[in-house]
C-alpha cells in the first residue's frame, strides 16, 4: 500500500464514511466463499481479520480474485494474471484483469470498484459490494462452483407480448391522465372574477 499521510477536513469525514459502511462480518463471508471456490487457503485465516486493511492485504495481489474468476468461467486461462507478482504494477494489473473480466461476465460497471479501491483500501466496502454482486450473476447463469446463502437471487425479465388486436383495444381506453366527467364537477358554481348580482325585492 503507498504511503499516505493522515486526511484532514472533507477528506477525513469521507474516510471515516468508508470505514463505517465497511461490514467485517460480510468480508469475512466473502473471502470465505473465494477460498471454497478455488480451493486455495489464503496465508491467513478469515475469521481472524479484524479491519478492512485485513481484507485488503489479503485481496491486493489480485491472485485469488483471478483464480476465483477462472473457476467460475471453467477456463483455467480464462483471466490471465501473474501467479507470483512482486512488483506493485503487476498486482494492480492482476486486479485490473479481475476487474475488466467480471465486466464482461455480467456484473454491473456501477457494481465494480476501482483498482485503488482494494490496493490502496481507498473503499474496502465496495470491494466486499463487488464480490457479493459477482456471486449474484454467477448463481443467476448457473456457474458450476458453490454459492453461500448469502448470494442474493437476481430477478429475471419477463417480457409480455401483446397481439394487435389487444393494443388496439388499450388504444381505445381514455386514461384518468386526461381527466374524468364522472366525479365532482363545476356545476352551479359562479364563474371566476363574476361581479355579485344583487338584486333588491320588488314590490
Amino acid at each position: 500500500m503507498a504511503n499516505h499521510g493522515p486526511s484532514y477536513g472533507l477528506s477525513r469525514e469521507l474516510e471515516k464514511k468508508n470505514i463505517a459502511r465497511f461490514s467485517l462480518e460480510e468480508a469475512q463471508e466473502v473471502l470465505f466463499w473465494i477460498e471454497q471456490v478455488t480451493g486455495v487457503q489464503f496465508e491467513r485465516d478469515p475469521a481472524t481479520i479484524e479491519t478492512s486493511q485485513d481484507m485488503s492485504e489479503m485481496l491486493k495481489d489480485g491472485v485469488q480474485l483471478c483464480m476465483m474468476m477462472n473457476c467460475i468461467l471453467g477456463n483455467a486461462r480464462g483471466v490471465r494474471f501473474h501467479a507470483k507478482p512482486k512488483m506493485p504494477f503487476h498486482k494492480m494489473e492482476n486486479i485490473s484483469n479481475f476487474l475488466d473480466g467480471i465486466k464482461v461476465y455480467g456484473v454491473p460497471e456501477i457494481s465494480c470498484f476501482q483498482t485503488v479501491d482494494l490496493y490502496e483500501n481507498k473503499q474496502g466496502y465496495k470491494v466486499i459490494e463487488c464480490l457479493r454482486s459477482l456471486a449474484a450473476v454467477a448463481q443467476s447463469k448457473k456457474a458450476n462452483v458453490a454459492f453461500p446463502s448469502w448470494a442474493v437471487k437476481m430477478s429475471l425479465s419477463v417480457p409480455r407480448n401483446f397481439s394487435d388486436e389487444v393494443i388496439r383495444q388499450g388504444e381505445m381506453v381514455i386514461p384518468l391522465q386526461y381527466g374524468t366527467n364522472k366525479c365532482a364537477s363545476q356545476k352551479g358554481m359562479t364563474p371566476y372574477g363574476l361581479s355579485r348580482q344583487i338584486k333588491t325585492d320588488q314590490a
